[in-house]
């Protein structure tokens, strides 16, 4: 095991390390393609002119498969797998998400059954699809829904992971991850009012949906310790920057028992397993704790989270990762800055070990020169 594998663990296990580790979770295309020193063509203006948008359109309406999707999406998984390793991270949150299903030149459908439309960034590259709504609208309709993408969703990912896993497992402790959290995928296949209208009409249907995804989960984690990873980060965005978007009793009495049953499973696997919640997470965090996840990742301080302050509250029982601002100080924040952030960050969080620090997000306006100061301030203070 390297001294990298070995930081992260003591971090995750509440101990001190030699020093602060450290967590990539860049996600975006033009970034990852320029820390590996590599020029980026710009897609916007293919699928933006109208003659071009006819032929996708039309290749996505009747000789579309997934096949080219998840060619591209396990070519990009270890891509950005190895701008980690290129830029001296401890660990990686390598997502990896073979979950589309059709497409054209404005939008995209998932296997969940939500659809998405296609974004770009200012440099003309693509960026995450926004998510637009949901395809199913009650028990009807999710009992017809075409399953076959969701099995093959475990096989998949066994497959991306295990190549990365073996190429740079010995360089980096990689957290798998999900494709969206039992509360997203069942929120957001149906919209949220529909959601809402469920918790109290149609609580049997709700309860079957999330066992189906938790089962699904759990063979998905089954499947990321069968290629070796070490962790894996769980994404359920939970909260606004106000607070959460359910009362914190509703989501244990509906998530609670699948979130228990997704870190046993991890545990008995030998894997580590966090959670990711975008949002002010102060009222979740003993829950988050309660159902047995190690760590908690984003802890914005753009949604009020102060380090110093999730640290005294739950720094005992949870790890925390994150809270290294993705609005300025790795946007346009001068070096001084972004070294003078880091320092809080480690002063707030690093005693007595139990800290990670990473980004809280990912986006296409981060500075790839303001990451390596981050880097640089950690080698430096941690």
């Amino acid at each position: 095991m390297s001294a990298k594998h070995d930081r992260v663990i003591a971090a995750l296990e509440k101990r001190e390390p030699d020093r602060v580790p450290t967590m990539d979770m860049m996600v975006e295309y033009s970034n990852i393609q320029e820390i590996l020193g590599r020029r980026t063509i710009p897609f916007e203006p293919v699928f933006k002119n109208p003659y071009a948008a006819r032929v996708i359109d039309f290749l996505g309406a009747h000789l579309f498969t997934t096949k080219p999707l998840d060619m591209a999406m396990d070519m990009f998984t270890y891509e950005r797998t190895a701008a980690s390793v290129k830029m001296g991270y401890d660990s990686a949150w390598v997502q990896h998400t073979p979950v589309f299903r059709s497409g054209g030149s404005h939008r995209l459908t998932d296997a969940f059954g939500r659809y998405f439309e296609l974004a770009f960034h200012s440099r003309g590259n693509l960026a995450t699809p926004m998510y637009m709504g949901g395809l199913i609208d009650g028990p009807d309709a999710w009992h017809a829904w075409d399953k076959k993408g969701i099995f093959r969703i475990p096989e998949k990912n066994y497959r991306a992971y295990s190549k990365v896993q073996k190429a740079f497992g010995d360089d980096l402790f990689i957290f798998g991850s999900f494709s969206g959290g039992l509360f997203e995928v069942t929120w957001q296949s149906m919209g949220f009012d529909s959601f809402v209208a469920c918790t109290r009409r149609e609580k049997a249907f709700l309860g079957s949906m999330i066992r189906f995804y938790t089962d699904l989960y759990c063979l998905i984690l089954e499947a990321q310790a069968d290629a070796g990873l070490p962790g894996v980060v769980y994404s359920d965005d939970l909260a606004y920057r106000s607070g959460p978007m359910l009362n914190p009793k509703m989501v244990d009495e509906l998530f609670g028992d699948g979130y228990r049953r997704l870190t046993a499973t991890a545990h008995k696997l030998g894997m580590k397993i966090i959670i990711h919640s975008c949002g002010n997470v102060y009222e979740l965090l003993d829950l988050f704790a309660d159902c047995g996840f190690d760590g908690v990742h984003a802890l914005e301080p753009t949604a009020g989270v102060e380090l110093k302050k999730a640290k005294e509250m739950i720094g005992n029982r949870l790890s925390l990762l994150g809270n290294v601002d993705v609005t300025h100080i790795l946007v346009d924040a001068t070096k001084d800055e972004v070294f003078e952030a880091v320092m809080q960050s480690i002063e707030d969080a690093g005693g007595g070990g139990g800290y990670i620090l990473a980004p809280t997000n990912s986006h296409p306006d981060i500075s790839v020169q303001r990451l390596r100061w981050m880097l640089e301030a950690v080698e430096k203070y941690g």
